[in-house]
């Protein structure tokens, strides 16, 4: 070994030497001033510590008997019974305009009126011309009877005239002329009927042209067909209209209907009757309840659902056409089931789980769950009626866990 070799080594030794000796000082001095602890006997303490875990703090639920109702649960917008555009079928001037948004309005009442005025005209001088045809068929009745007095009269005189004829006691010319006249008479009591059945046809004409008049004239005012609330107005005072051009939106709003669409499997336990529970989507703390009115006989292929009408009775101002609700239809009841709050089970791969209580520690379990409702659940297997199971404090724990419980 080299001298430079000999000489590090020795250094290094001395180092090591040197550095034992005042860390063992350094406890002594520590030691006497009461600083230092007693190592083995704190691990002992931390040893027995650790063997006694702490209690996890827990909330807990009673599993109670009671009745549940199954639920067919979906959303809609809330519709009225009847919302109709309104037109005229008349055409001209608005004079009045008698009907405002928001208004209720009673089946019957005016809405708007058109200026009338042309039409009046036209229908006075339609019943002038009328009273004159009537008068010209009283006329041409006048001559037919006349024309059938002459003709009765001359067939006398020319049955006279041409026996006086054969007697030899007149010329044939006398006779002849009687029977011309009779025959003159015979062409106007024709003429006369002829008339009197083409002014019998022009009245006819007349009185048709009278009732449209008449009906154009009851068509200019605009009447609400149902009772209902004005949902829209689109005309102005003044405005000129013509025929079917809309005029007003009319809505009847009692009662109101929710058109909600279930899954087919679901929908096989829907009946007409069963009642329905609607929450208004604005304000879930409004509730009304309602029943299902009817159901689609089809399903729509592109969705797999169908269609279930929810009749909604007057609920306030809140429950209006368009409305946002929510609807839960009660399809089936069940009586003396076992019953525990829904935040009691734990969903995992598929299954559900429960922690009861077992002699102060938590115990897992499997169970089988029935129907949901309104925050509690239904349990058909795993569980016992009066067991005490574990609604909060659940992420802590695991089987065997020692829990600090409270009451829920």
């Amino acid at each position: 070994m080299s001298t430079r070799a000999k000489v590090y080594s020795f250094l290094a030794v001395a180092a090591m030497l040197g550095g034992g000796y005042w860390s063992d000082q350094k406890y002594h001095w520590l030691q006497a001033a009461g600083i230092t602890k007693n190592t083995k006997n704190d691990g002992k303490k931390d040893a027995k510590k650790g063997s006694e875990p702490e209690a996890v703090p827990v909330e807990l639920a009673a599993v109670n008997p009671g009745q549940i109702a199954a639920h067919v649960s979906s959303s809609g917008n809330l519709r009225a019974l009847r919302d109709v555009s309104l037109a005229t079928q008349g055409e001209g001037i608005v004079e009045k305009v008698m009907a405002e948004e928001g208004d209720f309005v009673k089946e019957g009442q005016v809405l708007v009126q058109i200026d009338e005025k042309p039409i009046r005209i036209r229908l006075e001088l339609t019943r002038q011309r009328l009273a004159q045809a009537r008068a010209q068929i009283d006329k041409a009745k006048v001559r037919e009877e006349k024309a059938k007095v002459q003709i009765e009269h001359y067939e006398k005189e020319y049955d006279r005239y041409n026996k006086a004829h054969k007697q030899g006691l007149i010329s044939e010319t006398e006779a002849e002329r009687r029977r011309l006249q009779r025959d003159e008479y015979i062409q106007d009591a024709k003429l006369a009927v002829a008339e009197i059945a083409e002014l019998n046809h022009r009245v006819s004409e007349l009185q048709s042209e009278i009732a449209q008049a008449e009906l154009d004239l009851s068509r200019l005012q605009l009447k609400a067909p149902f009772a209902g609330y004005i949902t829209r107005r689109t005309v102005e005072l003044g405005q000129r209209v013509r025929a079917m051009e809309a005029m007003f939106n009319l809505g009847a709003f009692s009662p109101l209907y929710a058109d909600i669409f279930v899954p087919e499997r679901e929908a096989r336990g829907v009946r007409p009757g069963q009642s329905a529970v609607i929450r208004l989507g604005a304000d879930d703390k409004q509730v009304v309840a309602g029943r299902v009115q009817r159901l689609s006989p089809v399903v729509d292929q592109s969705s797999g659902t169908v269609k279930v009408t929810i009749e909604v009775p007057p609920a306030g101002a809140n429950f209006r056409p368009g409305a946002f609700v929510r609807v839960d239809v009660r399809i089936d009841v069940r009586d003396g089931v076992l019953l525990i709050p829904k935040r009691a089970v734990i969903e995992e791969d598929g299954e559900s789980y429960v922690f009861v209580v077992d002699s102060g520690k938590a115990s897992r379990k499997k169970v089988g769950i029935g129907y949901e409702s309104e925050g509690m659940i239904e349990v058909r297997s795993g569980v016992k009626n009066g067991q005490q199971v574990v609604i909060a404090g659940q992420g802590g724990l695991k089987e065997g866990s020692k829990i600090k419980a409270s009451k829920g």
